[in-house]
């Protein structure tokens, strides 16, 4: 009974997340159309920004050493049914990748010099793109080798 009560809490702090994001998102909707942009506008340059910018940054958050420390102190206040849904956020791409995109929007649309941020992620994250492709290739190649060692021999 304890242990449904406490499933109950937390997916109520979960499903109280929602109520944190949509009136940001909101917010942010009005912002950039008061500044007299039209999301609808995009064009196909500016969507793949934005998504390669919002991939990068979710690949940070969820996996990279860079926010371990970050995860870590979430991890460990995890009793506080706060810190465990954004521990599920954090570890979640899929969850972190809604919240990272609407980061992304508002520092390209509405924070002064934002966009350089974001053309900087999103440079990086063909860059990954690239180290990955690189990385495969050479798995490929490695795991060829011993049955062209066997061949020869």
């Amino acid at each position: 009974m304890a242990n449904i009560n406490k499933e109950s809490r937390q997916n109520a702090f979960n499903f109280l997340s929602l109520f944190i994001y949509f009136p940001l998102l909101i917010l942010t909707g009005y912002l950039i159309d008061k500044k007299g942009i039209h999301i609808k506008d995009l064009n196909i340059k500016e969507l793949i920004v934005i998504t390669l910018a919002s991939y990068r940054l979710t690949r940070m958050v969820v996996f990279e050493k860079i926010f371990r420390f970050f995860r870590n102190f979430v991890k460990s206040n995890q009793h506080l049914y706060v810190m465990n849904t954004i521990r599920f956020i954090l570890t979640c791409p899929w969850c972190s990748g809604v919240w990272v995109t609407l980061v992304i929007v508002v520092f390209y649309f509405l924070i002064p010099y934002g966009i350089y941020f974001v053309y900087i992620l999103a440079v990086a994250g063909v860059a990954s793109f690239i180290v990955l492709a690189a990385n495969l290739t050479g798995l490929k190649i490695e795991e060829r080798q011993p049955e062209r060692h066997k061949k020869e021999q």
